[in-house]
């Protein structure tokens, strides 16, 4: 199901356009490849060469980019498609995509990941799907709409940016703060969601819409204690400390909570399922049925990060030498909190847990505060009607996202930000998110720009 049949049910808008599908299809897949090649890990960053490359490319298009550096070798993309409608008075939508990507070790992938190999029927490589795939898709987009010279009753604003996968630091907060007026928009197309392809139920697909997300909170847990020689074994050991205090952790008990966003999700599930579970999606607003779902949801893997709270051990650090007991040990804790959740309740939560003065706390990242996005806006209706002409058809629903985007950015700044990285994937194609030899597939490619297309004219 990664590969959808593109020859059926494409909106006439798409029809109409005088394109060559193979040569666009064939072309993302050759840019996506290059760009891929541009080592862009997270940290450093080091996201330049890769913008310059792409504002080369949008100048050979036609375009007149706009590149920024927030810091050396931090750089960010900005690119502009003017409305030609005259009578245009819509604010602009911005497609957004970042040019950094996790790390990933070669020794674990069948496929270099930064060789950006053509194989198959797919471009492989670190990226692809998350989000220099993205990236393309948008480009490819925007140059189709410039060629087409079709009336455009709004600007449409290209941003490729550094740092999504750390702190955004150096990208989209750095140009909020600096640089506002070149990334206002009235909508954001963002990632955060996907086209879910499903192997049961009445709908083939799932396409998610991200319209919320959890927080990132990220903690460091620093245990101290005597050092001495291994030889001699004492009490005070720090990673006997730290082995303690994370067992303690595990019984941090977090309630499960529905928030507004998660209750529109699965109220629009309801018709899609099967009984128990439809009956309770549809009753999701109401508190006297919010135990049993809770416990109905708990089980399930895709829904049970959506209605808590959660921790998950990232890293362990501690001791230089066989030998030698260490002074301290460290853990590095991700948490992720529902929306409307206090990050300094959930701190003091976290202190009476660990309750041991040689164990501290330290705050590395906390979440910024910043409201859902509507459901209600021409975008989002414009997204979810183009997603049901295209094949295959799918439910459309809205998704509070586990993960954390850089939409949280633009939504604090007032914007509408959606998630929806326009891919058909299923369940092992999407493990390869931040995983072992990632990859997108060619049709895939060919498939989001046209979704990205419609869905734009529709607006």
């Amino acid at each position: 199901m990664t590969d959808p049949n593109l020859d059926t049910n494409i909106p006439a808008s798409i029809l109409s356009l005088d394109v060559d599908w193979t040569e666009v299809e064939n072309d993302a897949a050759a840019l996506l490849s290059r760009y891929i090649q541009f080592d862009t890990t997270n940290p450093p960053g080091h996201e330049a060469p890769a913008i310059e490359f792409l504002a080369d490319m949008l100048r050979l298009r036609g375009f007149e980019p706009i590149v920024i550096e927030s810091a050396p070798g931090r750089a960010n993309l900005i690119a502009r498609l003017p409305a030609r409608n005259n009578k245009a008075q819509a604010q602009p939508c911005l497609l957004y995509a970042h040019a950094d990507v996790v790390p990933a070790d070669a020794a674990e992938w069948s496929i270099p990941p930064f060789e950006g190999r053509i194989e198959d029927g797919f471009v492989w490589g670190r990226g692809a799907l998350d989000s220099k795939g993205l990236g393309v898709i948008f480009l490819q987009a925007l140059t189709l709409l410039k060629q087409s010279m079709l009336p455009l009753n709004r600007d449409l604003v290209l941003l490729i940016a550094a740092d999504e996968e750390v702190s955004g630091a150096f990208g989209v907060a750095w140009l909020l703060d600096h640089y506002p007026e070149l990334v206002q928009a009235e909508y954001v197309w963002d990632e955060g969601g996907v086209g879910l392809c499903l192997s049961n139920g009445p709908y083939p697909c799932l396409y998610q819409v991200a319209v919320a997300e959890k927080g990132s909170l990220t903690v460091r847990l620093v245990a101290r204690g005597t050092p001495g020689h291994a030889a001699v074994p004492h009490a005070d050991n720090p990673q006997d400390r730290l082995i303690r205090t994370l067992q303690r952790l595990r019984s941090w008990h977090h309630s499960p909570r529905l928030t507004k966003p998660a209750v529109k999700m699965l109220q629009t599930l309801a018709a899609s399922q099967q009984f128990p579970r439809s009956f309770l999606f549809a009753r999701a607003d109401h508190l006297f049925w919010r135990p049993f779902l809770h416990n109905l949801l708990e089980s399930d893997s895709l829904f049970s990060p959506l209605i808590r709270n959660t921790v998950s051990l990232t890293m362990l650090r501690g001791g230089q030498s066989s030998n030698v007991i260490p002074s301290q040990a460290e853990a590095e804790l991700d948490i992720r909190l529902l929306p409307g959740e206090d990050p300094q309740e959930v701190l003091a939560s976290l202190r009476s847990i660990i309750a041991d003065p040689r164990v501290s706390i330290e705050v590395l990242e906390m979440p910024i505060d910043h409201p859902p996005s509507s459901i209600d806006t021409d975008f989002y209706r414009a997204l979810a009607q183009t997603l049901q002409t295209f094949q295959p058809p799918g439910l459309v629903v809205p998704y509070l996202t586990p993960g954390t985007t850089d939409s949280r950015f633009f939504r604090r700044a007032g914007m509408n930000a959606y998630g929806l990285t326009p891919m058909l994937l299923d369940i092992w194609e999407l493990s390869r998110i931040h995983g072992i030899d990632e990859r997108v597939s060619i049709a895939n490619l060919r498939w989001g720009i046209q979704l990205v297309i419609a869905t734009l004219l529709r607006l």
